[in-house]
């Protein structure tokens, strides 16, 4: 077993050791927070004595959290680091509503209701209560968070569609995606009682990213009161603002706990002088931070800026450079190399010249995920249905693969609503008619739960085969064989962890996964990826496309947000970093316009520029 204090700086030894009750440990960017964070867990149960199961670690990506909590068991060992609970705040919400959810009349197999589900319910309220509102109207409301049950004079229509959408989500045993954390809070505030378990329990609370936490997980933290908190991240990558990201927390956490102990991470081991400077440069113009300064320990060649006449002659000479790392003597693996723009609509162009360029390349992110294709979709409805038969979502997209006469099923959902009860319950009054529409569908669904039981099917894969089997699902399917590995894949890390692999808890993690989940992927590919989606990651070579005036910073963005957000690009980058900008490229209608470069090159206090 390696020595906890071993190959660590001054201050990452403090923050291992510190015995302080509460840290804020400020983590700049490949300062090895991972290796303080999972030390320090090490530590307290090694040295103090504390239990694994007696602390919690949140995380900001479930990636984030398998790769700590891989680290924890090989320091203390399997047995006890599988108890550790290391995942996401979303996570933790679903393993609490699962165990404690009955008291607010939640079933643990409740379905978690994402964007999609959620913009099909309201869409349907609003067209029932005669088009008062719009979508985007509503969803605005909730995106402003708190309880469906309140009236909001000031926004009436849509705080009734709310209240409307809140009762069938309880209908259907589902809980709403961007509703876990406030149903917890909700449980905890009714029931002391459960809340004291939970504060009993946890004697250690480590919360990372914490300059990404918002209002709801903050007072979450708040209400957990652990008497031992350990905070760490970092200001300077806090680009979550626009989806309700507090910078605040982190910046008044000290003053809001005098009695802390704040320790500096500020020796960074993953990037070259020439980046580190780079990024030092472009930071310090930002206003609203702390005070801290990476410092660099090794040397590489100088950051590389490229002028372009055109988009298109930005993402050619893009995929020029990408061939050339590859065939050069000191060759570096596809998957070493990423590609980062500030938009979905830069990475396709991008994309598509590689694509003619016979480049492998991987794009990150949910536009070309499996789960989300037409053959996979059907198999995932079937699942969520059998494992929560009072999902009416999922149900009907079932039954639209069979021929259901409208008039039949209008008839059944009528009777579900006047006998308030499930639509799969009224299904059941017509289960010995054979000449019902329905008819083959129950039957269907008999067949399958035979098979379930008769085979004892308890893992996600066992379930995805059988369906596939059953529905005429062509297995040789691109798409459905790489859904089926990426379903495997995950199975064998939750077991690896010593977590639940249920059908269930697969099913939950589909609604809040990360896009970075795609780099479970090990093939020899590019990556391509928005610059939000490489937080966290790092890479031997980095490209940042698109660093026009008005694009990156967006013109609709926070300008210290924005410059956080290229500081999280620059800081992506091992080796070599090399920025690009086109002098042109098209406007909204499809015409080439001169754009000037971003004012961050400036920023940069880079000198000289590439051709």
């Amino acid at each position: 077993m390696p020595n906890l204090f071993d190959n660590l700086n001054e201050n990452q030894l403090r923050a291992v050791t510190s015995t302080a009750p509460v840290i804020l440990c400020l983590a700049g960017a490949g300062s090895g927070k991972t290796t303080v964070l999972t030390r320090r867990v090490a530590n307290l149960h090694l040295n103090y004595g504390v239990s694994a199961d007696n602390m919690l670690c949140l995380t900001f990506t479930r990636l984030a959290g398998k790769e700590m909590k891989e680290r924890v068991i090989q320091l203390i060992g399997e047995e006890e680091g599988t108890k550790l609970f290391c995942n996401t705040f979303h996570a933790f919400s679903v393993s609490v509503l699962k165990k404690w959810g009955h008291k607010l009349g939640i079933d643990e197999n409740f379905t978690i209701y994402g964007d999609e589900d959620r913009q099909e319910i309201i869409e349907k309220i609003i067209q029932e209560f005669g088009g008062r509102t719009t979508l985007q109207k509503v969803l605005n409301r909730h995106e402003k968070g708190g309880d469906y049950r309140i009236e909001d004079a000031y926004y009436p229509e849509e705080s009734r569609v709310l209240k409307e959408y809140g009762y069938r989500c309880k209908q259907n045993n589902a809980v709403d995606l961007n509703r876990l954390i406030d149903l917890v809070i909700r449980l905890w505030e009714l029931h002391p009682d459960v809340l004291a378990e939970y504060r009993q329990t946890f004697s250690h609370v480590f919360v990372d990213e914490y300059q990404d936490t918002n209002d709801e997980q903050a007072y979450m933290i708040d209400l957990l009161q652990a008497p031992n908190l350990f905070v760490v991240g970092d200001d300077f990558q806090a680009i979550y603002g626009w989806r309700g990201a507090e910078v605040r927390f982190i910046l008044q956490f000290a003053d809001n706990n005098p009695h802390c102990e704040v320790i500096k991470l500020e020796d960074n081991y993953r990037s070259t002088e020439s980046i580190i400077a780079a990024a030092n440069s472009l930071i310090r113009h930002n206003i609203n931070q702390t005070e801290k300064k990476l410092i660099a320990h090794k040397k590489g060649p100088d950051v590389y800026l490229s002028s372009l006449q055109s988009a298109d002659q930005e993402a050619i000479f893009i995929a020029r450079v990408v061939a050339d790392k590859l065939n050069s003597e000191d060759g570096i693996p596809l998957k070493n190399i990423a590609i980062l723009a500030r938009t979905n609509n830069q990475i396709d162009k991008i994309q598509r010249i590689l694509e003619q360029a016979q480049v492998p390349c991987l794009r990150i992110g949910g536009r070309e995920d499996p789960f989300n294709s037409p053959a996979v979709r059907p198999l995932l409805q079937w699942m969520y249905f059998l494992y929560n038969k009072r999902d009416n979502i999922a149900l009907k997209k079932c039954l639209k693969q069979f021929d259901i006469r409208p008039l039949q099923f209008s008839e059944l959902e009528f009777k579900a609503l006047a006998d308030e009860i499930s639509l799969w319950d009224a299904l059941q009054t017509v289960r010995q008619d054979h000449s019902h529409s329905v008819f083959p569908f129950i039957t269907a669904v008999e067949a399958v739960e035979q098979r379930i039981y008769a085979e004892v099917v308890t893992l996600p894969t066992e379930c995805f085969d059988l369906l596939t089997d059953l529905l005429s699902v062509n297995f040789n399917s691109a798409t459905v064989h790489a859904a089926r590995h990426s379903i495997e894949r995950w199975e064998e890390s939750k077991q690896e962890l010593g977590e639940d692999c249920s059908v269930q808890a697969f099913l939950k993690f589909l609604r809040y996964r990360d896009v970075q989940e795609k780099l479970i992927q090990e093939q020899d590919a590019v990556k391509l990826m928005t610059v939000h989606a490489s937080k966290g990651l790092e890479f031997d070579t980095v490209i940042v496309a698109g660093l026009n005036q008005g694009v990156f910073p967006s013109k609709r963005g926070d300008i210290e947000e924005e410059r956080r957000l290229f500081y999280v690009a620059v800081t992506r980058a091992k080796n070599r970093l090399i920025l690009t900008c086109p002098e042109r490229a098209p406007d909204w209608r499809g015409d080439l316009q001169p754009m000037s470069p971003s004012q961050f090159l400036d920023e940069l206090g880079i000198r000289e520029m590439g051709n």
